[in-house]
């Protein structure tokens, strides 16, 4: 056994090869009162001091914030994870973001061979192999949200002294180069369905028109407002002002932990709105007739709607929820032949419009329209971000034709006059007997 200097304890080489390094904090055990004392062993001397002094340090830190800290070499990253997100994470969350974290750690963290390391097992190339394996199997947006939490974790571990450095933090989320360009990835892409089509709302809307089920006036209303469906959900009568022709966005509903314990199972509840920030909508004239026509049919055929809700479900009188709405929208989709573009992702995901694409679709159709703002469109949207409606707002055929180049609006051979646009489109006759066939073949189709 051989003692080293002040504050570096004793080691000694054990009979099997390794080392273990003993040493002595200034401050008393509070179970004994006598000298605290850690022991460590490592393959090499130099380590079992490094870690020896580590597991010092971390205890004397607890020791001077009154408590006293066992440190337990078996406890895995993840035990360490999840007691970070308890106590620095949580308080800071509501119930929604808190149950929102619990749900991605399960699916994109815990299930990964590095939360099942204890620390001395933690480096760079854990990491790295971590990021590495998350990144070939979820989008790089899923990957960030873990990624991020184990560099927070990682930072918060260095600074109670039981991580030697911030080993997430030096590894990274590769980026996806393509080296070749890919012409049939790029034809996908090009030809990928990201909204709906005009031919799809007006499907839509005369599904609506003839009564064809519940939830046509849902898809024409989200339409018409770019509410979110869990926003719909919470809509409550008294959120409505026709008298103004506004609907106030107050609240949403979301899903939370029971008493905000993970361990008590979920349930659903009303919260501000995203951004908690509450908004208007202006109401459009089909707003305002699907507005009316929910009303009438919440009155004729729900016999307990107690939260004054505009459409709840009609048997319970509860706020629908987005699963259940969603599963009705598919339904709704399949019966009127409008295209989902269901495909599979590179993942190997099944992937399609859902009803946020619905939302998607509104903010596209208000952002290309002749004179938009994009402002207005943000503030009826919700974005407190202008950069946000970059990602809301898609190229369509209509929109893309619309924008006029240099030599259209200037030389007069080449101007795009009104009168020419009109010579070009289909006239109202032929728009009105084409739709009036559409309705016969939907008719057709829900009445079989």
């Amino acid at each position: 056994m051989s003692r080293k200097g002040n504050g570096d304890g004793s080691t000694r080489q054990l009979a099997d090869g390794s080392w273990e390094c003993l040493v002595q904090s200034k401050y008393p055990n509070p179970k004994t009162g006598n000298p605290k004392r850690i022991k460590r062993k490592a393959a090499t001397e130099k380590e079992a001091i490094e870690k020896a002094k580590m597991a010092l340090t971390a205890w004397e830190k607890g020791f001077e914030e009154g408590k006293d800290i066992k440190v337990n070499k078996t406890k895995t990253f993840g035990m360490y994870m999840e007691e970070f997100i308890e106590s620095n994470v949580k308080p800071n969350l509501t119930g929604s973001g808190y149950h929102s974290y619990i749900s991605a750690m399960k699916n994109n963290f815990y299930p990964f061979a590095i939360s099942k390391m204890q620390l001395s097992m933690l480096n760079k190339v854990e990491f790295q192999k971590y990021f590495d394996e998350i990144l070939s199997l979820k989008s790089r947006k899923t990957c960030s949200f873990p990624v991020q939490l184990c560099r927070r974790c990682c930072k918060w571990l260095v600074n109670q002294s039981l991580l030697k450095e911030n080993y997430a933090e030096q590894a990274e989320l590769k980026r996806e180069i393509s080296d070749e360009y890919n012409q049939k990835r790029e034809e996908d892409i090009k030809n990928r369905k990201e909204v709906f089509t005009p031919e799809d709302i007006q499907k839509f809307y005369y599904a609506y028109k003839n009564n064809m089920g519940q939830y046509p006036v849902v898809v024409l209303f989200l339409l018409e407002t770019g509410m979110r469906a869990s926003e719909f959900a919470a809509l409550r009568n008294d959120n409505i002002d026709l008298e103004n022709n506004r609907i106030h966005i107050v609240e949403t509903r979301a899903l939370r932990f029971k008493d905000n314990d993970k361990d008590k199972g979920i349930e659903y509840y009303t919260k501000v709105p995203k951004n908690k920030k509450a908004r208007y909508i202006v109401m459009s004239e089909l707003c305002r007739e699907c507005v009316l026509y929910m009303m009438e049919q919440t009155k004729l055929n729900c016999t307990c709607n107690k939260d004054n809700l505009l459409y709840p479900t009609f048997r319970n009188g509860r706020r629908r929820s987005t699963s259940s709405m969603e599963v009705c929208f598919k339904e709704l989709c399949n019966k009127l032949e409008v295209d989902r573009d269901v495909h599979l992702t590179e993942r190997g995901n099944m992937k399609g419009l859902c009803l946020h694409s619905l939302r998607h679709t509104a903010d596209t159709m208000a952002n290309t329209a002749k004179g938009a703002n994009v402002v207005n469109t943000a503030l009826m949207m919700g974005h407190t971000a202008i950069s946000v409606e970059n990602v809301y707002t898609h190229a369509t055929d209509e929109a893309l034709s619309s924008v006029r180049t240099p030599s259209q609006a200037v030389l007069d051979e080449y101007k795009k006059s009104d009168s020419s646009e009109r010579s070009d489109s289909k006239s109202q006759e032929d728009k009105e007997k084409e739709l009036y066939e559409m309705y016969l073949k939907l008719k057709e189709k829900f009445e079989g």
